[in-house]
């Protein structure tokens, strides 16, 4: 049994890696990363821009990696991630919850891939070139252009996302990947444990796993067992809910943060309409989400819940980050 003592060590000397984050990010941010000993994050830099906005967010990032080089850095490969602990650095692994970016363009996906973009979520929420997302009227399964797309992110060097990605079109990419680059689900809840339509079923997870998909852990509260009443250890109690599907070496944290965003305000009613100005998708744009992990600053506590849970050590290492790693290694290299 880890003691809280101890739980408070192994969380400051483990590596921490965070699948999604899409806060308002800042000084503020960073800082509070490093406050709550988070490693590594894979930081939303695109939902629904097209090429040109796309460029400008990454380049406000460049910015940002110099001006705040004593907080971050950014991460092309695992061994950037690793640089970083050693630094007492959150890298950051710049991502899109879209594939908007690359409008009608294969070749756009190299100008990312260099640019550092290293892991794309195919569909978000809605129809695009490559397929559906979730919310959308007709799930159309992963189209032909996807098809392409998803081969030449595997060969690029890119991280195929499909946690806001329709079931359909889920199940298309997860049997189509090319073997040894399988997708991940970076932020997503169970089905088993609360039916929703945005939570990826047993059989999808089981399927992902059974390829040596990656899945990290969402903890977006109505999507949760108990909804807004739920708590960090009603989180760590799903990421054992997910072991058991898949076993402890394919599962970590992926917060979904939005930390800084108000509900409501212009940035979320922009996320949660499709195109970011028709119909609105989800009421989540203005209506109350507990996300139970608390502040970044706070991050800490998810160790202490995992120790009262009696994990052992290795796993908390494992789930906290490690796992992770290994599965970005995959697709990423090392």
């Amino acid at each position: 049994m880890v003691t809280e003592s101890e739980a408070r060590d192994l969380y400051a000397s483990t590596l921490h890696f965070d699948g999604l984050n899409i806060c308002n990010f800042s000084r503020e941010i960073f800082t509070a990363w490093r406050a709550g000993g988070i490693d590594g994050v894979s930081c939303t830099c695109g939902l629904w821009e097209g090429f040109r906005a796309s460029i400008a967010n990454v380049v406000q990032w460049k910015k940002w990696f110099e001006e705040h080089s004593d907080l971050i850095m950014q991460a092309h490969t695992v061994a950037d991630i690793r640089k970083a602990k050693e630094l007492g650095k959150t890298a950051v692994l710049l991502s899109w919850q879209n594939t908007a970016g690359i409008e009608d363009q294969l070749d756009y996906l190299r100008v990312f891939r260099d640019l550092g973009v290293r892991k794309m979520q195919l569909t978000y929420n809605t129809q695009n070139y490559s397929g559906a997302g979730y919310t959308e009227i007709n799930d159309s399964g992963l189209t032909g252009f996807g098809r392409e797309v998803v081969t030449e992110m595997a060969k690029l060097g890119i991280v195929c996302d499909l946690s806001h990605v329709g079931p359909k079109t889920t199940r298309d990419v997860i049997e189509f990947a090319p073997e040894g680059k399988p997708p991940c689900f970076s932020h997503i809840l169970p089905g088993g444990m609360k039916e929703h339509t945005r939570n990826k079923s047993d059989e999808l997870i089981k399927l992902l796993g059974s390829k040596g998909g990656f899945v990290g852990l969402s903890q977006f509260g109505p999507h949760m067992k108990k909804g807004n009443d739920s708590t960090i250890d009603d989180y760590v109690e799903a990421l054992e809910y997910v072991i058991e599907l898949i076993g402890e070496d394919l599962v970590g944290i992926g917060s979904d943060s939005s930390e800084g965003h108000g509900r409501p305000s212009d940035f979320m009613a922009w996320c949660n309409k499709d195109k970011g100005y028709a119909r609105q998708l989800t009421p989540w744009g203005s209506q109350k989400v507990v996300k139970p992990l608390g502040k970044l600053e706070d991050r800490a506590e998810l160790g202490l819940a995992m120790a009262r849970r009696g994990w052992s050590e290795e796993r908390m290492k494992k789930v906290l980050g490690e796992n992770w790693l290994r599965y970005l290694e995959k697709i990423l290299g090392s």
